[in-house]
């Protein structure tokens, strides 16, 4: 039997000391590390339901910090999760309430109905979350809080917001006469990818970028704001798209603009072009990703759940000869499945040439195939439970495509 003991690898030590620091807390009735997916489950004092907190992201960010800088970290994640600043009485956190962006899948691992973080939708695969803003921390806004308080989401929201609006920065100066960038740096407090939930600060620079501006958030500490260029775009979308998959605690590696009336919304490039291929393969980056993450915890909760029959369909890539990007949804013959949103559906059981799946645009399979999503999955989630019947597929196999 492996001891959960002095020594052991480096995961082991850091698991170990957030274990210690969230025992300190005075707020949990147990917890333990779970090794398999490298987390620390707790239960709160007077809770029935059990919560976690993922140690990856915070470990990758402390292993080559001092022992004092990792401490502080490991602090930070445990009040975050925890709320460590106790339930506040209104008068006095609204003040201190800050709006953030966060991945639709983030906070997945939390059990308890009551530790669950305020959230609503803000953009595909992104959600608009509420923090409470300490000098040395923030916590994450819950439906205990919420409770608590005696207010609407609605006025808790706006009450973020409010305060954030009060706190960006005027940009001031003559407009620039060429596309170019903007780049903002998170400092501690100054929340900075935040700004995009911020009325008309984005269409605000549009003097400042040289053209219509165009938003990156590819992770929790950098918002950058370009203007409209097909080259410049190119360049930054790709240099996003690492910083993206090499951040520890990234957002999103797609591009924000603003539409007529001045709200933000995904970057569209004109169908048929260069730049059109390189706006669909990010939104496909995060659409995968994800769609990974929810997978990744519906399979551990049904997992404790004792469900095995139940398929958790994954999002697959593909990457075509002419350099376009694809997602595809497996529809298996004869299987209960929650099927992801992707670009085509591929039936397996189906192989025109013996060899390729038949692949029918998502959309097209939604249709005739009567798909609705199923409540409480967020990505989407679509449960098939057999294949089409003739008639539908005849339909199908009629407006296949190839990819």
């Amino acid at each position: 039997m492996k001891l959960f003991g002095w020594g052991g690898s480096a995961r082991e030590r850091f698991a170990r000391q957030v274990l210690r620091t969230v025992k300190a807390s005075g707020l949990v009735a147990s917890a333990r590390y779970v090794e398999a997916d490298f987390s620390i489950e707790y239960q709160l004092i007077g809770e029935s339901s059990r919560g976690r907190i993922y140690l990856e992201n915070t470990f990758r960010e402390a292993e080559q910090a001092s022992i004092e800088e990792r401490s502080l970290r490991i602090r930070r994640l445990v009040d975050t999760v925890l709320g460590a600043t106790g339930l506040q009485p209104w008068a006095q956190a609204k003040g201190k309430l800050r709006p953030v962006l966060r991945a639709v899948t983030f906070g997945l691992g939390v059990t308890n109905n009551s530790m669950e973080y305020l959230s609503r939708p803000a953009l595909p695969f992104l959600v608009e979350a509420v923090v409470v803003d300490e000098p040395t921390s923030m916590a994450y806004v819950n439906q205990r809080q919420l409770a608590e308080w005696g207010v609407s989401a609605d006025e808790v929201f706006a009450t973020a917001r409010g305060n954030l609006a009060a706190r960006v920065p005027r940009l001031d100066g003559p407009p620039v006469t060429e596309p170019t960038v903007m780049r903002f740096v998170e400092s501690g407090d100054t929340y900075v990818t935040s700004f995009l939930l911020v009325d008309g600060f984005l269409a605000g620079l549009a003097p400042r970028v040289g053209g219509r501006p165009v938003a990156f958030v590819p992770d929790r500490d950098t918002l950058l704001v370009v203007g409209e260029d097909p080259g410049l775009l190119t360049s930054v979308y790709a240099m996003v798209e690492e910083q993206y998959q090499q951040a520890p605690r990234s957002i999103s590696p797609v591009g924000y603009t603003v539409d007529d009336r001045g709200a933000v919304v995904p970057y569209t490039a004109p169908a048929g072009t260069e730049l059109a291929k390189v706006v669909h393969r990010a939104e496909v980056l995060l659409a995968a990703t994800e769609y990974a993450n929810q997978t990744k915890a519906l399979d551990a909760d049904h997992e404790r759940q004792g469900i095995d029959d139940l398929w958790v369909g994954s999002l697959i890539v593909a990457h075509r000869p002419n350099a376009t990007t694809v997602s595809i949804a497996v529809w298996a013959d004869d299987v209960d499945a929650l099927l992801p949103q992707a670009d085509v559906v591929a039936f397996t059981s189906y192989m025109p040439d013996g060899v390729t799946p038949l692949t029918v645009p998502f959309d097209v399979v939604a249709r005739e195939a009567a798909l609705v999503p199923e409540p409480d999955y967020n990505p989407p989630r679509y449960r098939v439970t057999r294949l089409p019947d003739e008639a539908v597929m005849a339909r199908l196999i009629a407006q296949a495509v190839e990819i």
